[in-house]
């Protein structure tokens, strides 16, 4: 079948070849998940997420369905919690958050609920980037809440 070494590479996400096509770059890696049925596609992006974290993956949400199916929502999430507890500024995660309150389920704003309080910085930390995230998982969950309103009153 021709599409038989395309779909093993997809299939692959937690070791990616480094070289070669389709796996070059996350622009070539959408075009090829593109052709995957959404609910595969976006599992095998939540793989991804999950082996490389989201520094690869802002593309490759791209071409997920919205709403983000419960392990892609799950994946970033946790990917972002991740970043949260390293440490790391989350304004360096900007895009992969303004895609997640458009993408996620409006459902979810209750899960994350947790994740809007000021954590605990560690030593090696940024000063003040856990407030930054609270604030950012604040926002998150706000604009979910809006969305399920929008939806609520729509449907």
């Amino acid at each position: 079948m021709a599409d038989g070494p395309a779909r093993a590479r997809r299939r692959r996400p937690a070791a990616p070849p480094s070289a070669g096509p389709g796996t070059t770059s996350p622009a070539e890696r959408s075009k090829l998940l593109a052709t995957l049925p959404e609910e595969e596609r976006a599992g095998w992006v939540a793989e991804f997420i999950a082996a490389h974290g989201l520094s690869e993956a802002f593309q490759l949400l791209g071409v997920c369905a919205v709403p983000w199916a419960g392990p892609l929502g799950r994946a970033v999430v946790d990917a972002l919690d991740i970043a949260r507890d390293a440490g790391s500024y989350p304004w360096s995660f900007s895009g992969v958050m303004g895609l997640a309150e458009r993408c996620l389920d409006p459902s979810e704003a209750a899960r994350l609920e947790i994740l809007t309080a000021t954590p605990d910085e560690p030593e090696d930390a940024s000063p003040g980037a856990g407030g930054y995230w609270s604030e950012a998982f604040q926002r998150l969950v706000s604009t979910l809440r809006l969305r399920a309103t929008m939806h609520a009153e729509l449907g």
